[in-house]
């Protein structure tokens, strides 16, 4: 089968690697020179499941784990007791991937697609990958499906004191969280919110240093990126045309991450009936992602701080069973478990009323 993918990001560099062997791949791309666009965090079980062995020097940091912290401060810690992400250099960890196919003997052809070389590429290839990531002009142009939703994301590279083995969350943004990933002397500061998030980043900052945890407010780097909000109605295959990862909206609603399913996903590019089998594999991944972004957005800070509370209680259950891809497998033995349903069950008219107002 020839196969023509517009992109070579993460995912596009994925769907080239699972199509090479049987099939003629053109891998398109608009340039070489890429900037990073999320946290770098990265599962390693996730890599692992998609056949990718990091080198060593893609790895700025190991964590083994994660503190999060509710509305008022109060944080529990979860620990993997081992390394459970990598902490990557993503412009390298993306240039790799890219180098790795060229070795593989994947035509990569440096040009920026447009609408009418779609219809081109569509009349010589039996499949057209749209792996374009958060571009979605093609679809615009084309009238293809496309996420609603959006948050958008803001990261500064600071020197600030934290745990080089965990990762923190705050929910302290009615959006989405706050971040910090220890890399090396400095840290990734982040967080994202549905406009503009670089004053509500600012103020993040500013309340650590208010703490003390500054070092230096020398910003070593800054990034910006744009996170699709999966979208379960969304129509992911016309003809000839498919489309993966962000620009399919392959992405964990309740993290952002979108390297692991955007590459699971492409692992279907080459079946016949590719929608049908993303959907069976990491569909209900997707939605239950999806489930816990909506509840979390809708909770108030009082109700949050109440269910950080219940799960402190349970923190166990997530360091022996939690899984940073799998929402199901993380809440499965918590809805299992007699007294965190107890709990939540005592609290449930708070939360309801939260979640339909």
């Amino acid at each position: 089968m020839r196969v023509s993918i517009i992109g070579a990001g993460p995912v596009g560099c994925m769907a080239a690697r699972y199509g090479v062997e049987e099939h003629d791949v053109t891998v398109y791309e608009a340039s070489r020179d890429k900037r990073m666009q999320c946290s770098g965090l990265i599962s390693r079980d996730g890599l692992l499941s998609l056949g990718i062995n990091i080198k060593n020097s893609l790895i700025q940091n190991r964590v083994k784990g994660a503190r999060f912290y509710s509305p008022s401060g109060e944080f529990f810690e979860v620990d993997g007791g081992e390394t459970k992400a990598y902490v990557l250099d993503r412009v390298e960890f993306d240039n790799y991937l890219l180098d790795k196919i060229i070795g593989w003997d994947v035509d990569v052809i440096e040009k920026r697609i447009k609408p009418q070389d779609v219809q081109e590429l569509v009349g010589y290839n039996e499949r057209v990958v749209l792996a374009t990531g958060t571009n979605y002009g093609l679809h615009k142009s084309l009238k293809l499906d496309m996420p609603d939703e959006f948050l958008y994301g803001a990261q500064y590279e600071l020197r600030v004191e934290c745990d080089s083995d965990f990762v923190e969350l705050h929910f302290n943004n009615p959006d989405f969280f706050s971040w910090i990933i220890p890399v090396d002397e400095y840290a990734r500061i982040g967080l994202c919110a549905k406009e503009n998030p670089t004053p509500l980043l600012h103020r993040f900052i500013k309340k650590l240093g208010n703490g003390g945890r500054i070092k230096s407010y020398d910003i070593r780097d800054e990034h910006y990126g744009v996170i699709p909000i999966h979208k379960p109605s969304m129509r992911t295959a016309y003809g000839r045309v498919v489309l993966v990862g962000d620009a399919a909206g392959h992405v964990k609603a309740s993290t952002g991450g979108g390297v692991v399913m955007g590459g699971r996903a492409a692992g279907h590019l080459y079946k016949s009936d590719y929608d049908w089998e993303w959907r069976r594999h990491i569909g209900s991944e997707l939605k239950t992602h999806l489930m816990i972004y909506r509840l979390m957005s809708r909770l108030s800070d009082k109700n949050k701080d109440k269910m950080f509370s219940i799960l402190s209680e349970h923190k166990n259950l997530l360091e022996d069973k939690g899984d940073m891809d799998s929402a199901i497998k993380s809440l499965t033995p918590l809805i299992t478990n007699p007294g965190f349903v107890s709990k939540m069950v005592t609290n449930l008219p708070s939360f309801a009323y939260d979640i339909l107002l």
